[in-house]
């Protein structure tokens, strides 16, 4: 394996976009994909992009050979933590600056099965790894990488999200259509039955030395919140009171239609207004897993 100039590569390249936000976001180039299948290989150059077939795991290169890597959903779709361990591995030996990873959020699936819920790239036959960033927290620390900051984004507030499904959904789909997926229940992501938010993505960035721009590779990715301020996450009080002043405005004893669909995080059905009042008003001081179902 010889690079030409290439000073960051992309592990696990598909069609070029995590090249393109490289160059763009992190400082980058000129990248080189590297990807195992041919046929993705093939893709990548067919759109005018360097890439090479290889394994990531135990890449043929000498050490700080490029200034990073990154690894844009891909490692879930290693067999096993321990083949993530290596791509990590190999990916901290080739760079010399920092690693760019980002993938689908796992953290969220056992708090989800319990309401008979999942988030659908949870069930893909091609996402045998489900890493968590604990996960991923653990496998750095195992390969001496402390220097690293863990992030989500695109905040998942309730089921009525389409990245969410019911357990009885088929495997490998994507977005949730009523007209063609079985009902799912309506709740609310808040504690205790929720002990933190759930996202759609997590990000983490390791930086492997000091180096000019680590704020700027930071911010790079829009939109995330730093995984370690999600531990004791406060109900959305916010959206809670909007979403009160709304409802109540729109009860009427003779009036059972939901609240209309600008509410949407939470749908109530009641008759009368001020067991309904009341209702709300705990959930504002108190919160809840899960809310009135409107279907």
């Amino acid at each position: 394996m010889e690079l030409d100039g290439h000073d960051f590569l992309d592990f696990g390249a598909s069609k070029g976009g995590c090249i393109d936000f490289a160059v763009q976001n992190l400082g980058g180039r000129k990248g080189l994909g590297v990807d195992i299948d041919p046929k993705k290989v093939a893709r990548m150059r067919a759109l005018g992009y360097d890439c090479i077939e290889g394994d990531i795991t135990k890449l043929d290169l000498p050490a700080n050979s490029v200034r990073f890597v990154t690894m844009s959903h891909v490692l879930e779709h290693l067999p096993d933590l321990d083949a993530v361990g290596r791509a990590i591995k190999s990916a901290a030996r080739v760079a010399s600056d920092f690693l760019f990873i980002q993938g689908p959020y796992f953290d969220a699936d056992a708090a989800l099965a319990r309401y008979g819920l999942k988030f659908y790239w949870s069930d893909w036959h091609g996402h045998p790894c489900h890493l968590t960033t604990s996960q991923l927290g653990g496998l750095l620390h195992a390969e001496r990488l402390r220097h690293y900051v863990l992030m989500a984004r695109v905040r998942v507030f309730d089921s009525e999200d389409p990245s969410i499904h019911p357990l009885s959904s088929p495997q490998d789909q994507h977005d949730y259509s009523a007209a063609v997926h079985p009902p799912k229940p309506m709740v609310v992501f808040d504690p205790p039955a929720f002990d933190r938010p759930l996202y759609r993505e997590m990000v983490c960035v390791v930086k492997l030395r000091p180096f000019g721009g680590w704020e700027e590779v930071l911010r790079a990715r829009r939109g995330c919140d730093r995984v370690t301020d999600l531990e004791k996450p406060r109900p959305n009080v916010g959206l809670r009171l909007t979403t009160l002043l709304r409802a109540v405005r729109g009860l009427d004893p003779r009036d059972t239609q939901p609240v209309p669909p600008h509410a949407r995080h939470h749908h109530i059905r009641h008759t009368n207004t001020a067991a309904a009042f009341h209702r709300w008003l705990h959930l504002l001081t108190v919160g809840t897993p899960s809310l009135p179902n409107s279907h």
